[in-house]
């Protein structure tokens, strides 16, 4: 009786062990949030485990460096029900790399919808340079696209300072020289009006250069904090974007959240709002911000397009986006959680321990992070 069995209490000999998966030893039964809950010795053998040592992980975490974006979306789209085989590179207990095709299945419950998955696995060794050449590639691949990404956003401000702010500035040094001029000349008269247009000038100056620096860093976070700066950008992007609505669960506690992933968790919400008002073309967004079983969860859900995330990496329209919004979370020891297909919207967030020693693997109790965002893991608006 496999893991998921003793789980859920149900009998041995489910139709779940039968052919295919009876066929291959080399199996591992992942639960309805991408995390392995059994796994067969010949799997865990290619990688140099016990099955045991497996429970709990994702493909994320045994993806090798540079294929932690492949491995999400392979996880996603297992999860949706895709069914054709896929390849993994993956790094083995020893640091030795292995090229893994998968090829999905899954077990319906008494409603039809998928409660696990079983991937059977096909060990492809690969050469140990021309797996090192890959990553490299991808890593500066990424740093690249990162640098990029940086570079842009200097751009940005530094174009609003040179095209907006100086030449009000310029306009204002101008208008104070000609009223001390006609001071000089006691011509006091049109005085009081230059000095007034200049005071009007520099207020504005005053509130770009606020603008800029809530760009920079929002004050309210170190001001009020992170759940009432959220609140803020929610309503102003509702503001800026009329045709969108957003609803509002910001349910944690501030104390709850460490200090150093206030920033990022603000960033993660704007890249992905950035991206609703961008490509999404959505009319509801669910941002949320919960703790549920030991985590801090993190969600932005949108009822948008979606997109097939298999071909963003493929086309690299993912270059930027995802893996910027992934080295955040990876940065302060979270774990991404991405969900999207055509027309079926998308949802992106992220999951964080509370407390050290929390083990991130549930096999028996998956529905903390589903809970959060509605059945199946995808909200239905009206």
């Amino acid at each position: 009786m496999d893991a998921l069995t003793r789980a859920r209490g149900e009998p041995a000999g489910d139709p779940f062990d039968a052919a295919p998966l009876a066929a291959s030893s080399a199996s591992v039964w992942l639960d309805i949030e991408g995390r392995i809950c059994d796994a067969g010795a010949a799997a865990a053998s290619m990688l140099g485990y016990e099955p045991i040592a497996l429970a709990g992980l994702t493909l994320t975490d045994l993806a090798a460096t540079g294929w932690g974006d492949a491995a999400d979306v392979a996880s996603a789209r297992v999860r949706y029900g895709a069914t054709e085989s896929f390849e993994l590179m993956l790094r083995g207990r020893s640091g030795r790399l292995s090229l893994i095709e998968m090829a999905a299945h899954s077990k319906p419950d008494a409603q039809g919808k998928p409660e696990a998955f079983v991937l059977t696995w096909a060990h492809r060794r690969v050469g140990k340079r021309i797996g090192h050449d890959a990553i490299e590639a991808e890593l500066r691949r990424l740093a690249d696209a990162l640098i990029r990404m940086r570079e842009e956003e200097r751009t940005d401000v530094a174009t609003r300072l040179h095209d907006d702010l100086a030449p009000t500035l310029v306009m204002v040094k101008y208008l104070v020289e000609d009223a001390l001029q006609r001071v000089g000349r006691n011509e006091p008269g049109d005085v009081t009006g230059l000095l007034g247009l200049a005071a009007a000038r520099l207020r504005g100056v005053i509130a770009e250069l606020r603008n800029i620096s809530t760009d920079l860093r929002p004050r309210l976070l170190d001001d009020l904090g992170l759940l009432p700066t959220l609140e803020w950008y929610c309503r102003g992007f509702e503001e800026a974007h009329p045709p969108i609505t957003i609803a509002r669960a910001l349910t944690a506690a501030e104390s709850s959240v460490p200090a150093s992933l206030k920033l990022e968790i603000f960033r993660i919400v704007e890249d992905a709002l950035g991206n609703v008002a961008r490509h999404a073309q959505a009319s509801a967004v669910r941002v949320s911000l919960v703790e549920d079983g030991g985590e801090l969860l993190l969600g932005v859900e949108d009822n948008g397009s979606g997109f097939d995330p298999a071909y963003a990496v493929r086309s690299g329209r993912a270059s930027v986006g995802l893996p910027s919004i992934r080295k955040r979370i990876d940065a302060t020891g979270g774990r991404l959680i991405l969900e999207t297909g055509p027309q079926r919207g998308t949802r992106i967030g992220a999951a964080w321990p509370l407390e050290a020693g929390v083990v991130a693997g549930r096999c028996a109790d998956s529905g903390s992070v589903e809970d959060s965002y509605g059945p199946n893991g995808h909200r239905k608006w009206g």
